[in-house]
């Protein structure tokens, strides 16, 4: 006897077997994969994901379910706890790379959905048909006979994003179309699914859940890590689950790295990207999918707290960052938006941790000349904490202390003093020596010590080519004489006398670029 959900006197299980007798009709060439069609069982200690699967089995749950997050986030566990509590029958297929034939894989949806509820003979008529058309027979056929269903389940498709055939994608955006009322179709993977996502979005068609979504939260994380023996105090287990990010994969690692002989008392501080455990894993489920060029540009970005386009051309000085951040993002390599439109970005903790020591690795002495190269993008567009930051971690001290001056001259002292704080703070021994040279910078009453303006900062740069005050007014559409003004004023409150003096004494104080 099989088991499953019962609906009018009648049972239907995801895992429910056809005999070969019970089949309508021939099948030739293709025999399918049981085991694809079967829903993976929950393994036992998993830890229950209660307010998600709450959140699926609502009855205003959309029709369709995205569920897209980087490996190690428990998407599948999470589908097959909600079948576990659903009232509903569940179709399952996993897909894998031998499902990128659009007749094989639309051949594993009509089997799930046969198992659930009988489907028109005519569907596997036209998948074994030699001449059949995919987009003008199959879909439309496999369409109607879901549309048709009078059964409420769900259909899910697995690891889709190992589907990367035009025909396939199209096959399932198509099939999104014909949901039945009371159904749902789950699209769950590492990618964004094939679908029309912002008409989805636009009409209110789609639930989408992401790894924010999916990271556990403290409560769970407690859970998982008493699970597998481990205990730790408030302040540690706040710590690790600040430096997993939730990350349930990072969690679990975490929890194998303690037992292994890691201190509990140092878990947050000693446990990080570059331990084994995780750089084992990291390797095999997101580097090992990457080009090498996109492993390079992973790598030696990850210098970068956070980036953007036009810093990361900057520091790798290779164009086409922009293009490169968002491609990288769309494949979920734990690589973090910071704002909706897209334009910042942030690695995951522990994935930073692992690139930066394979730099260190492979690539030690780039790190310092990657960062003096953020660094100076930063001061070029006012982000002089920023660029602090950098020149420190590169051991650039006589950058850093023509950096605090900078902002003094440049009529910013609580900026200045900021830099001392951060420094001091640091550890740094560059703290004891921006303290003193700004001490005595502002004692001595220099000339600096009087602010640019905006508009003179902006003239600044052009005084260090070989443009004339006319060409340089063309160039910045100020008259001649404005652009001499300008310039007599920067020679003033820089101590200068000359135009040579005036560039030397700005790229001594850092307020232009060596």
């Amino acid at each position: 006897m099989v088991t499953g959900t019962r609906y009018g006197g009648m049972e239907y299980s995801d895992v429910r077997e056809r005999t070969a007798g019970t089949r309508r009709a021939a099948r030739p060439g293709f025999e399918p994969n049981a085991s694809k069609l079967r829903r993976p069982l929950t393994r036992p200690g998993t830890i229950a994901r209660s307010s998600l699967v709450g959140r699926l089995t609502r009855d205003d749950l959309r029709p369709i379910v995205s569920l897209v997050a980087p490996s190690g986030y428990g998407k599948t566990t999470l589908l097959s706890q909600w079948a576990e509590h659903s009232g509903q029958a569940f179709a399952w297929v996993t897909v894998d790379e031998h499902d990128n034939d659009p007749k094989v894989l639309l051949s594993y949806v009509a089997e799930a959905l046969d198992r659930v509820q009988p489907v028109d003979e005519r569907v596997f008529e036209a998948l074994a048909s030699p001449v059949s058309s995919v987009p003008g027979s199959v879909v439309p056929r496999l369409g109607s006979a879901f549309w048709s269903m009078t059964v409420p389940l769900v259909l899910v498709l697995d690891d889709v994003h190992l589907l990367h055939t035009t025909e396939c994608r199209d096959a399932l955006s198509l099939l999104a179309d014909h949901v039945p009322g009371g159904s749902r179709l789950v699209l769950a993977g590492r990618n964004e699914p094939p679908l029309r996502i912002p008409r989805l979005r636009a009409e209110g068609r789609i639930t989408e859940i992401g790894p924010g979504d999916l990271s556990l939260t403290k409560e769970e994380a407690i859970s998982l890590l008493h699970a597998t023996g481990v205990r730790l105090g408030e302040d540690d287990l706040t710590a690790l689950h600040q430096r997993t990010e939730g990350w349930p994969a990072g969690l679990y690692l975490a929890a194998l790295y303690l037992r292994g002989g890691g201190s509990p008392g140092t878990a947050a501080v000693s446990f990080g990207g570059d331990d084994w455990l995780v750089s084992q894993y990291m390797e095999t489920e997101f580097l090992a999918r990457v080009s090498q060029r996109h492993r390079m540009f992973l790598t030696r970005t990850a210098v970068l707290d956070r980036m953007c386009g036009p810093l990361c051309d900057a520091v790798l000085e290779l164009p086409g960052s922009a293009a490169t951040l968002a491609e990288l993002s769309r494949s979920n390599l734990l690589l973090v938006p910071l704002d909706r439109r897209r334009v910042w970005y942030r690695f995951h903790h522990l994935f930073r941790d692992m690139l930066l020591a394979e730099m260190e690795r492979l690539e030690p002495g780039l790190m310092p000349v990657l960062r003096r190269r953020a660094a100076r993008w930063c001061l070029r567009h006012g982000r002089p904490e920023e660029a602090l930051e950098y020149f420190m971690a590169a051991g650039d001290v006589d950058a850093a202390l023509r950096q605090g001056i900078a902002q003094l001259l440049s009529g910013d002292p609580e900026g200045a003093e900021t830099f001392l704080e951060q420094a001091i703070s640091s550890g740094e021994e560059v703290g004891a020596a921006l303290r003193s040279q700004l001490a005595k910078e502002s004692a001595a009453g220099v000339p600096g010590a009087s602010s640019l303006t905006a508009a003179e900062l902006r003239v600044l740069p052009l005084l260090a080519t070989h443009l004339s005050f006319p060409e340089i007014g063309t160039e910045m559409f100020l008259s001649p004489h404005t652009v001499k003004s300008q310039a007599m004023s920067i020679y003033r409150k820089l101590g200068a006398s000359s135009r040579h003096q005036a560039v030397t004494r700005a790229r001594d104080l850092g307020l232009l670029e060596g």
